[in-house]
C-alpha cells in the first residue's frame, strides 16, 4: 500500500512539475525557518536547566521602595545569606553568595601574562555544591575551602598556562592578592545566565575587609542563591521574610524593604532587575518569534492547500476511474493524505539541508552557538517526525476530502469545471496568507521604529564623542587629578571627569534623609558618584544654582546636585526653592548647591525619576567609587586622542592592558535584545513574504492558464495588454484589501501590548499600517501583472487552439 502511495506521489510530482516545485520549495523554506527558530527558542528556554538542582534553586531579590523611589535589586547584603540559612535550616538546604567588588574589570597576572578580566568572582565554598560544573582537575567538594583558592575554566587555563598543569600555580589578583589554582572546570555552558572565568574563595576577602566580611545590612553587593528542600514551597519561605526583615534590617529602612525568591530557570527570560549579574533576554521576544515560526508553517501549508485544490481538475479522471473501479471515499482520502505526508517529508529533508547551510550564518548574526545536531536528540527526533506528519495532514486534509468528493459520472463526462467549487475556500486561504504577511510587516516596522526611537531619543545629555576608561584599582586612580590635568593639555580633549557606573546604562542607590524627614527614616535615591566637570563633560544643563567647583574645597563634603524630578518628588515649588535644602547621609550633612535638567540615567526600558550626583570626600570612598574616567574629545579626533591617551596610560600604568569604549556604542548595547528581535523579525518576515509570493505566483499562473482562451478572444476583439493584466489582477487586489483590514486589527492589538513593556514608546501611526498594506499590494500587483503580461503576449492564434 505504502509503495503504491509513493508511486502515485512521484507520478503526481512529474505530471505537475511547476506546481509541485512551488509546493515543495514553499514547504521546505517554511520548515527550515521553523526549525531554526525552534532551535533558537530551545536554546533560550534551556538556560540554567543543566544544573541537577535547577528546579530547587532560587535567587534572593531585595526591593527597596521609598515612596516609589528605590531599587529592585538582584543582589543582597553580605550577612543576609547565612543568616537566612541559620534561621530556616529545614527550608534552605544550601546557600551561596557571589561577589565581584562591583568592578567592571579585575587585573590578573601570571608571570609575563597580564589581563583585565571581566568574569572574576568570589564565592562561598558551597558554590560547586549548588551549581554543576564538570571538574577536569581538582576536587569540587574542597576546591573553595581554603583562603586564597581559585578555580578557573579550561579556556582560562590555556590562556595563562598553555599546556602546563595549572594546579597549584599562583596568580596575582590586583597586584597584591596571591591566589593558587585548586581546580579547573569545563567552560561555562552558553545556556547560563552568568559566566565566570575565575571563582575565588570568599574567605580570601577577609584580608580585603580588615579580617572579616562586611557586616552591614545596607550595602547589597552579593548575588545570593539558595537551594530549597524538596518539600518546601517557595511561597512558604517568602511568607517568613517580613519577620526576618523586622528582626535583622536597620530600623531606619526595614519598613521599606521586602524580599522575594526568583526561580533560577526564570532569570534569563523573565528578569529585568537592578544590578543583574549580566544582561538578560526577554520572554516577549520568544513569544513573537514563536508566532512567526507558526505563521511560516501556516503560510507554507496554505500554499499547498491552495495549489492542490486549484489544480484538482487535472486529477479528476483518475479519481473518477478509481471510484468506478470500486474505491471507497475513505480510501481516496487516505491516498491523498499519504501523498501529502510523503511530500511533507520530502520538503523536510530539503529543509534540513537548507537549515544546515543557514545555521552558521544565523549563529554569527545572533551570537548563538546552536547546532542542527540538537534535532537528533531523542525528544527532538520524535518532534521532527511528528512535525512532518502533522504538516502533511494539515496540508492535505482539505484537498483530500475535496478531491475524494468528486462525482465520477460528472468527471468522466468531462464536465467538471476547473477548481470551481474550490474558489471560495482558496480565496479565504489567500486572505489568511496575506493577513499574516501584512501583520508581520507591520510588526517589523513598529519594532524597528521603537528601536530607532530608543537609540536616537534625547537622553538629556550628550553621549557622543565620549571615551570611557575603566580605571578602578589602577595607578591612574591614585593620581587622578594629575592624570586629568595632563590629558587636558591635548587639544583633542575637551573635558575630563569620572563616575562610579556607566552613565546612561546603570547606577547605584545611596541613602539620604532629606530635610523634613524624621530622624529614624532614610531614603535610597538613584545616584552616581562623580568628580568635577561631570555636567560640563556630558553637556547637562543647570536650571538653578551652580556646579561643583574645584576652587571651593568644601563642595565634596557639603554639596550635592539633584535633578528637577527630585524637586517635584519632595514637593518643592521650583528648583530655586531646592537650593540650600539639606540632605543627611551616613557621613554627615550636605546641601543642594545645584539643580540640573532631567536625564535618563538608564535605558529607556525604565522610567526616570529623582536622581542625585554626589561626590565623595574620604580617601577610601574616593578610591572605591573611582571606576570610570570619562573623556570628551573633539569630533573627528578619535585617532589622535586615543593615541595620546594610550601613551599616557602606558607611562602611568605600565603593564596594565589599555582598554576603552565609546559611550554611544556601549549605550547602543542596551537595546541589543530589541535590535536582535528587529533583525530576526525582518529576516523571517521576508521569508514569509517570499513563501506567500511563491503561492501567489502559482495561483496567478494557474488562473492565467484557466483563462488562456478568454485572453485570446479578448486580444482578437482589441483588448489592450493593460486591460488583460487588470482583469487577472483585480481578484487578488480585493483579497489583499480584505486581508489588510484583518491585519490592521490584529497588528494593532499585538503591537500595542508589546509597546506597553516600554516606559518610553512611539505612538502607533496609521502610515505604518498603510505602508504595510501597500507593500503587500505592490508585491501582489508585481507578481500577477508579470504572469498576466506573459499570458497576454501569447499569439491569440495559439491561445484560441487551446483545449
Amino acid at each position: 500500500m505504502i509503495k503504491n502511495y509513493i508511486k502515485t506521489t512521484i507520478r503526481s510530482l512529474a505530471t505537475r512539475k511547476t506546481y509541485s516545485l512551488i509546493n515543495i520549495v514553499g514547504l521546505a523554506v517554511g520548515i527550515a525557518s521553523f526549525l531554526i527558530i525552534y532551535l533558537f527558542i530551545f536554546d533560550e528556554l534551556s538556560y540554567d536547566r543543566h544544573h541537577t538542582k535547577a528546579q530547587n534553586i532560587y535567587r534572593l531579590v531585595n526591593i527597596y521602595d521609598f515612596d516609589g523611589v528605590g531599587e529592585n535589586s538582584a543582589s543582597a547584603p553580605f550577612p543576609v545569606a547565612f543568616t537566612l540559612k541559620d534561621e530556616y535550616p529545614a527550608m534552605i538546604t544550601n546557600i551561596v553568595r557571589l561577589f565581584n567588588f562591583q568592578a567592571p574589570r579585575s587585573f590578573v597576572e601570571f608571570e609575563e601574562k597580564k589581563f583585565n578580566e571581566k568574569y572574576f568572582f568570589f564565592a562561598d565554598s558551597t558554590f560547586f555544591d549548588i551549581f554543576d560544573h564538570t571538574f577536569i582537575k581538582g576536587n569540587p567538594e574542597t576546591a573553595l575551602d581554603e583562603n586564597g583558592a581559585v578555580v578557573i575554566t579550561e579556556s582560562t587555563a590555556r590562556k595563562y598556562f598553555g599546556n602546563e598543569d595549572p594546579m597549584g600555580k599562583t596568580i596575582r589578583f590586583e597586584i597584591s592578592q596571591h591566589l593558587h589554582v585548586t581546580g579547573v572546570v569545563e567552560d561555562v555552558p552558553s545556556q547560563s545566565h552568568f559566566r565566570f572565568d575565575f571563582i575565588a574563595s570568599m574567605s580570601t576577602l577577609r584580608s580585603q575587609f580588615g579580617g572579616q566580611l562586611p557586616q552591614t545590612w545596607v550595602w547589597n553587593p552579593c548575588w545570593t542563591y539558595m537551594v530549597l528542600a524538596d518539600n518546601v514551597d517557595p511561597a512558604d519561605l517568602e511568607a517568613k521574610f517580613p519577620e526576618f526583615i523586622q528582626k535583622y534590617f536597620y530600623n531606619a529602612e526595614k519598613d521599606n524593604i521586602s524580599m522575594y525568591l526568583q526561580p533560577l530557570v526564570d532569570i534569563h527570560l523573565k528578569s529585568k532587575l537592578d544590578y543583574e549579574i549580566t544582561s538578560n533576554n526577554n520572554i516577549t521576544s520568544i513569544y513573537i518569534l514563536s508566532a512567526i515560526a507558526i505563521f511560516l508553517l501556516v503560510i507554507a501549508i496554505i500554499n499547498y492547500m491552495n495549489m492542490a485544490t486549484a489544480t484538482s481538475a487535472s486529477r479528476a479522471k483518475e479519481i473518477g476511474i478509481k471510484k468506478v473501479s470500486g474505491a471507497f471515499h475513505l480510501q481516496l482520502v487516505r491516498q491523498f493524505l499519504s501523498e501529502s505526508i510523503i511530500m511533507s517529508f520530502i520538503a523536510l529533508i530539503i529543509a534540513f539541508i537548507l537549515a544546515e547551510f543557514i545555521t552558521p550564518v544565523f549563529n554569527d548574526f545572533t551570537g548563538k552557538d546552536i547546532s542542527m545536531y540538537t534535532l537528533f536528540e531523542p525528544q527532538n527526533i520524535i518532534l521532527v517526525i511528528v512535525l512532518g506528519i502533522l504538516i502533511g495532514i494539515f496540508s492535505g486534509l482539505y484537498p483530500a476530502f475535496y478531491l475524494a468528493r468528486f462525482n465520477p459520472i460528472v468527471v468522466l463526462k468531462s464536465s467538471l469545471k476547473h477548481g470551481t467549487k474550490s474558489g471560495l475556500p482558496r480565496k479565504i486561504l489567500v486572505v489568511i496568507q496575506f493577513a499574516i504577511s501584512i501583520t508581520l510587516i507591520i510588526g517589523t516596522l513598529i519594532i524597528n521604529e521603537q528601536l530607532n526611537y530608543m537609540k536616537n531619543a534625547d537622553l538629556g545629555f550628550d553621549k557622543d564623542n565620549i571615551i570611557v576608561l575603566p580605571i578602578n584599582r589602577t595607578p591612574i586612580a591614585n593620581i587622578y587629578p594629575t592624570f586629568k590635568k595632563e590629558l587636558l593639555n591635548n587639544a583633542s580633549i575637551v573635558s575630563v571627569t569620572s563616575m562610579d557606573d556607566i552613565f546612561g546604562a546603570s547606577h547605584n542607590t545611596h541613602e539620604f534623609r532629606p530635610e523634613g524627614l524624621p530622624d529614624d527614616q532614610w531614603q535610597f535615591y538613584p545616584a552616581l558618584v562623580v568628580k568635577y566637570d561631570f555636567l560640563k563633560t556630558f553637556d547637562i544643563k543647570l536650571v538653578a544654582g551652580r556646579d561643583y567647583n574645584e576652587a571651593n574645597k568644601t563642595d565634596p563634603m557639603n554639596g550635592m546636585l539633584i535633578n528637577e524630578a527630585m524637586v517635584k518628588h519632595l514637593g518643592w515649588n521650583d528648583p530655586q526653592e531646592a537650593l540650600g535644602k539639606k540632605f543627611k547621609s551616613f557621613r554627615g550633612e550636605e546641601k543642594v548647591i545645584g539643580v540640573f535638567n532631567d536625564f535618563h540615567p538608564t535605558s529607556l526600558h525604565e522610567a526616570s525619576g529623582p536622581f542625585v550626583l554626589n561626590m565623595k570626600e574620604f580617601p577610601g570612598e574616593v578610591m572605591f567609587f573611582l571606576k570610570f574616567m570619562v573623556i570628551r574629545i573633539q569630533p573627528g579626533s578619535e585617532k589622535n586622542a586615543l593615541m595620546f591617551i594610550e601613551k599616557m596610560w602606558n607611562n602611568t600604568a605600565p603593564g596594565r592592558p589599555f582598554e576603552y569604549f565609546f559611550l554611544d556604542e556601549e549605550l547602543g548595547e542596551l537595546y541589543a535584545d530589541e535590535e536582535n528581535l528587529s533583525n530576526l523579525s525582518l529576516i523571517f518576515t521576508v521569508i514569509v513574504i517570499f513563501i506567500a509570493a511563491l503561492g501567489l505566483l502559482g495561483l496567478a499562473s494557474f488562473l492565467a492558464e484557466q483563462k488562456t482562451k478568454e485572453i485570446g478572444i479578448r486580444k482578437v476583439l482589441g483588448a489592450s495588454v493593460f486591460s488583460i493584466v487588470k482583469n487577472i489582477s483585480k481578484e487578488f487586489i480585493w483579497l489583499i484589501l480584505l486581508a489588510s483590514i484583518f491585519a490592521w486589527v490584529i497588528a494593532y492589538i499585538i503591537m500595542s501590548d508589546w509597546l506597553d513593556h516600554f516606559s518610553y514608546q512611539i505612538t502607533l501611526n496609521w502610515v505604518t499600517f498603510l505602508l504595510a498594506a501597500l507593500i503587500a499590494m505592490g508585491l501582489s500587483l508585481l507578481i500577477t501583472s508579470f504572469r498576466a503580461l506573459m499570458a497576454s503576449r501569447t499569439d491569440p492564434v495559439i491561445t484560441l487552439k487551446h483545449e
